[in-house]
């Protein structure tokens, strides 16, 4: 064996490393870079949690789901509609819409509540305690949620307002 071989395996392996790196940063950051802003009516739930940190857990009106057509784990694509200022969701669907925005999802299920319950990765808003706790006092009913979604359905959480 060369004694090269193992230096050139050892720079292969790093590079690799820190391409799947940055690969989960740029597909985290993708659509707050590129994606158009919306606007969804929110209601927080909870400010703490002791293994996460702080941050507002909020809660979408299209959040469940009670279509038996959909299981646990599979892609669900909902149809985005401009009702003024706000956005609201049209029918879930497998496919994505052929033309407008949308927002693409997974399924999971929700036994204590008896249907199935969508994420589609804006149901956290991280911050610091402080500012944590005034969001939990300043949202106590509902809020609109700021987001930015990509065109391929992916979709960032910005900033919470009230409404």
């Amino acid at each position: 064996m060369n004694k090269r071989t193992p230096k050139y395996a050892l720079v292969a392996t790093m590079v690799l490393q820190l391409t799947i790196m940055a690969g989960v940063f740029v597909n985290g950051f993708y659509p707050l870079w590129i994606g158009e802003e919306i606007r969804l009516k929110t209601q927080p739930v909870d400010p703490r949690d002791l293994f996460r940190g702080n941050y507002a857990r909020l809660n979408y009106a299209f959040s469940n789901l009670e279509d038996p057509d959909f299981r646990p784990g599979d892609v669900i694509y909902l149809p985005l509609v401009q009702e003024g200022e706000l956005w609201t969701t049209g029918e879930p669907d497998h496919q994505p819409p052929a033309d407008g925005l949308f927002l693409r999802g997974r399924v999971s299920s929700s036994p204590w509540r008896g249907g199935s319950r969508l994420t589609f990765g804006i149901e956290a808003l991280f911050a610091p305690k402080e500012k944590a706790l005034a969001l939990e006092r300043q949202l106590r009913h509902e809020a609109v949620a700021v987001v930015k979604v990509a065109p391929n359905g992916r979709a960032a959480l910005v900033t919470v307002n009230s409404e």
